[in-house]
Formats: C-alpha cells, structure tokens, sequence
C-alpha cells in the first residue's frame, strides 16, 4: 500500500481573516467572465515544502522522524504573505496562487530538510528548479487570461505567517478536491535560526496524528 506524502507549512491563519474580502471580489470577477474555477477551501491552505508523491506505507515513520531530525535544528520564523499570481502565466493561467516570501530561513530549512530525506533514500529526486513558495488558491478547468482579473490585488499584502511547525500530510482524492490529511506534525524547536547562527539542538517535539 502506498501513500500520497508532502511536507507543508499550515497557511489558514491568519488568511481566514486577511484574504477572505480579496477572495470573495476574485469570486464576482470570474463569475462576471464566466469562468470555471475550483476554489480551494481554506482549510485545504498549506505551502509545499517538499513534495514525495506515492510512498510505501512503511516510509511514514521514517519520513517524520528525518523531519524530527531537522525541525530540533530550526527556530520559528515569519513568511509575508502577498501578491496574487498565476502559473503558467497570466494569460494562460491555470492555478492561482498567493505569494510566499521567499526567505533564507525557508530555504534552508527545505535544503537541509530534502538532503535527510535523500540521505536516507525517502526522496525520488532532489528538484533542482528554484525553489518558488507559493499558496495555490483556484484553479481553473480551461486556461484564461486572468490578467485583468487580478490586477487590482498585485502587490497586496496578506500580512504573515508565523511558522512554528512542519506537518507531514497524505493527500487523498474525495470528490472534486483532494483532502490533506496530518500524519504527524513537527514543532520548530532550535534556539537559533541558522541565517544568523549555528543553533543549539533541542529535543524533538513530534506528535503522531
């Protein structure tokens, strides 16, 4: 038996409060252009740290535990939410998405995290791509220009979030959305971010859900 795996950051809070007037106007406009968009509920929100993609089940302990291993080394840290986008472009889009701060904490939580997971053979392939943090909100049936759709809310700030811990989620297919579900959750527990020192090992807070 295999499991859909992905490593993510929770994003509903503070979204449910601070995107909600912008998504509901997003809503009008493409109903207005009639177009066909699967909005993604909120609580479905998350950022992909890494994506493993169908895992054997045996693989879940040591996927959280190589999780565990790096979260001990990491501190809490903040992301700026803002700008609405789309992939592949603005002209052809089909998926929409918040923008995520790129920030070097992230970064290297997600190159020390992905060379555990490489170390320990649980990641297919390490993506050499840059990595583009990003919060998928819609996606569209047909490609549309969305250019003029989201124009108004380029740039706009969504305030932040404060990331405290890492979830390790299954995604499962139910309906017209696939719904993510915790299999364990890892809290950021180093004394020090490592953009600015070398941190202090702590013990490991992970909890099975």
């Amino acid at each position: 038996m295999t499991r859909r795996l992905f490593l993510a950051l929770n994003a509903t809070d503070p979204l449910a409060d601070t995107f909600l007037p912008t998504l509901k106007k997003l809503k009008i406009n493409a109903d207005r252009r009639d177009m066909t968009v699967k909005w993604v509920p909120m609580d479905n929100y998350h950022v992909t740290v890494t994506f493993l993609g169908d895992r054997p089940e045996e693989e879940v302990q040591k996927v959280a535990e190589a999780l565990a291993n790096v979260c001990q080394n990491f501190a809490p840290f903040d992301l700026k939410i803002e700008d609405v986008g789309a992939f592949s472009n603005e002209h052809d889009a089909r998926v929409l998405w918040l923008g995520v701060q790129n920030k070097r904490s992230l970064n290297q939580f997600k190159e020390a995290l992905d060379h555990q997971l490489a170390e320990k053979n649980l990641l297919p392939k390490m993506d050499e791509r840059p990595f583009s943090p990003h919060l998928t909100f819609g996606r569209l049936r047909n490609p549309r220009s969305v250019k003029d759709m989201i124009s108004p809310f380029k740039r706009k700030s969504f305030g932040k979030i404060h990331v405290t811990e890492i979830i390790l989620y299954e995604s499962t297919l139910q309906g017209a959305f696939p719904v993510y579900k915790p299999l364990a959750r890892c809290k950021l527990t180093g004394s020090a971010d490592l953009a600015d020192a070398v941190p202090e090992q702590t013990n490991i807070d992970i909890t099975f859900t």
